[in-house]
């Protein structure tokens, strides 16, 4: 599968505000923010993006899928705690 596909069958079934896609073959590690995942716990997002490729993985073209889902306010304070602030 090319990365191109993969974002495409999340946004035709998720309404994302960003899609991030790494790997190549059948391997992928993808991450998904979105508002649709604001009353979902963990498991219920990984399920939701799992869903969009179930034909792909019971058929083998998709091996392996990461998931990391996020409300955008979740994304937000999850960068904000990583960054790393320089004093000079």
């Amino acid at each position: 599968m090319e990365i191109s596909e993969i974002v495409t069958l999340i946004e035709q079934k998720i309404t994302p505000v960003s899609v991030a896609v790494d790997g190549a073959d059948c391997s992928f590690k993808v991450r998904v923010i979105s508002a649709e995942f604001a009353q979902m716990r963990p498991v219920q997002r990984q399920q939701k993006v799992l869903g969009c490729f179930s034909e792909f993985l019971a058929d083998g073209r998709l091996h392996a899928l990461t998931v990391e889902a996020f409300t955008p306010e979740e994304w937000a304070a999850h960068t904000e705690a990583t960054l790393t602030q320089l004093t000079i």
